[in-house]
């Protein structure tokens, strides 16, 4: 057993997918097949069931996942705790963030991070919230910023900022002339909303259900999982949305939709930073969250 094989067990684990796993390993998928064919022998066990559209995890395969990213991570320690010697902060950060802060604020942290330290690589994942946090519980990940807590075992989380939901409408629509709006005025309205497990989503539908609303019968007319999908299709006038404001403060929306507050449902969205304090003592990981909760907004 060796490291690229563990290296290459762990990808395909993690996107379902020998040809994925080859496409970010930089390797051929043949090559990626051979690492696991030898670890499966090594190991003397099946690790993958091959299915007809991805790659899942057999039961002794889920048994070593956790090991394998233990082993990757111990590897990873050990160049940090060299170069902690030295005095450097350099190396690989595996970052996640949720659609809206993965779009609008983690390009301009990343820039003025590297600034600093320019030995340092990122390698960035973008996905809902849930999906985030289980990266970084699984040890996939060893930082991110998400719209949700989810309480997992070994996990922290630190309020970053708070972002406030408000509605957009494209500029044809009867309400653009507005400034505010009452949430009874538009329940009848066709809107367009986050898919399961976005913090968007969730934020609304609690605030819903504080004010006596049911979220599910809004006239929905289509479901995006993505804030600037949800955006890019208020423009086109689809329908109306509930949106986030610093998203809506993008320069490549000025005109083109407005976001009105909504008087009586106020919807502010925590967004946290999260990582396990298994590897909060890594000295890059350590640096990028001092900078991290610094970041103005």
């Amino acid at each position: 057993m060796d490291f690229k094989q563990v290296e290459a067990f762990v990808f395909v684990a993690k996107y379902k997918s020998f040809s994925k796993a080859a496409e970010k390993l930089l390797l051929s998928q043949p090559t990626v097949s051979t690492h696991i064919n030898t670890l499966e022998e090594d190991l003397g066990v099946k690790l993958f069931d091959r299915l007809s559209r991805e790659v899942v995890l057999t039961e002794a395969g889920q048994i070593f996942f956790p090991y394998a990213v233990d082993m990757m991570d111990l590897r990873e320690r050990s160049h940090e705790s060299v170069k902690e010697f030295l005095n450097e902060i350099s190396g690989n950060l595996r970052i996640g963030a949720s659609t809206i802060i993965a779009e609008y604020i983690i390009p301009n942290l990343i820039k003025d991070f590297r600034d600093n330290y320019s030995k340092t690589y990122f390698n960035f994942s973008v996905d809902n919230s849930q999906a985030i946090i289980q990266r970084i519980a699984d040890g996939i990940l060893d930082i991110a910023l998400v719209a949700r807590k989810i309480p997992k075992k070994d996990l922290e989380y630190k309020l970053f900022f708070k972002d406030r939901i408000v509605l957009a409408v494209y500029p044809d629509h009867p309400l653009s002339k507005r400034d505010n709006i009452f949430l009874e005025e538009i329940l009848d309205e066709e809107f367009i909303i986050r898919e399961v497990g976005s913090g968007t989503r969730a934020a609304v539908e609690h605030s819903f259900k504080q004010k006596g609303y049911d979220f599910d019968s809004l006239k929905s007319v289509a479901t995006f999982s993505t804030t600037h999908s949800v955006v890019q299709a208020v423009k086109s006038g689809l329908g109306i949305a509930f949106a986030s404001e610093t998203a809506l403060k993008n320069k490549s929306y000025a005109g083109e939709v407005k976001g009105i507050p909504i008087t009586d449902l106020v919807v502010e969205k925590d967004i946290y930073v999260v990582y396990s304090k298994r590897r909060s003592n890594k000295k890059l990981l350590k640096q990028f969250l001092t900078t991290l909760l610094s970041f103005e907004i």
